[in-house]
């Protein structure tokens, strides 16, 4: 009798241990997965690669690009502008950048207005109404209804230059990588060194096929996406 009633516990004990398992592997496999697909969905997709003015992309933050040509891959989209201004003519740089797990990729524009002043004789609306107002209550108005004053004529002109050289200092330490065509293979050094950077802006220098330097900045967004990059 014992020995029944005994058998009955150990049988009822497992079925007890069969439902537990069933029950945690239907959540493992209900749960999961779908919280994989919800951290999938909160990184955005774009389109394409291509760096242009205008674009409008996710900017500093890590991105899922499904490129026609490229292919997919993790990236991370960053932007940077700054003014020049050398007597009358004022440049507006401005510097895109996508970093990707094998490379770097830069578009360095530049936009330039020319302003030039001039000197002209014009007929001044605001003295004509005072000249009237006397003329008609018989007032001398000596006043001559013609004025100068100065003219702008601004000449603007866009262009876009390649960058050959590429100079990325983290803390005491300066990485230089040399491209073709504005883009830079980032090799296992370097992706190292992106992905331990302090989250801080980051200064860089750009080295123009014309031998221009331009200095800019990676913003800290960017240099907190390298971590999920490289």
């Amino acid at each position: 009798m014992n020995n029944i009633f005994s058998s009955k516990i150990t049988y009822r004990t497992r079925q007890i241990f069969l439902l537990s398992l069933a029950v945690t592997n239907i959540s493992i496999i209900g749960i999961v997965p779908s919280r994989i697909a919800q951290a999938a969905q909160e990184v955005p997709v774009v389109s394409s690669s291509a760096l242009g003015r205008n674009m409008d992309v996710p900017w500093s933050r890590p991105v899922q690009i499904n490129d026609p040509f490229e292919g997919s891959y993790l990236g991370v989209f960053d932007r940077n502008y700054f003014y020049r201004r050398f007597l009358n003519n004022n440049v507006r740089f401005e510097v895109l950048s996508l970093w990707s797990p094998n490379s770097v990729r830069f578009l360095l524009a530049s936009r330039e207005r020319n302003c030039a002043y001039s000197t002209r004789f014009s007929y001044n609306r605001l003295l004509a109404p005072r000249v009237l107002a006397y003329r008609r209550h018989k007032y001398l108005y000596t006043g001559f209804p013609y004025a100068s004053f100065p003219v702008s004529r601004c000449a603007i002109a866009s262009n876009t230059q390649n960058t050959v050289r590429l100079l990325v200092r983290i803390g005491e330490q300066v990485y230089q990588l040399d491209g073709n065509n504005s883009t830079f293979a980032v090799n296992p050094t370097v992706a190292n060194a992106l992905k331990t950077a302090p989250i801080e802006n980051v200064s860089i220098r750009l080295v123009t096929e014309s031998g221009e330097t331009i200095d800019s900045e990676i913003g800290k967004g960017t240099v907190e996406a390298w971590r999920e990059i490289y």
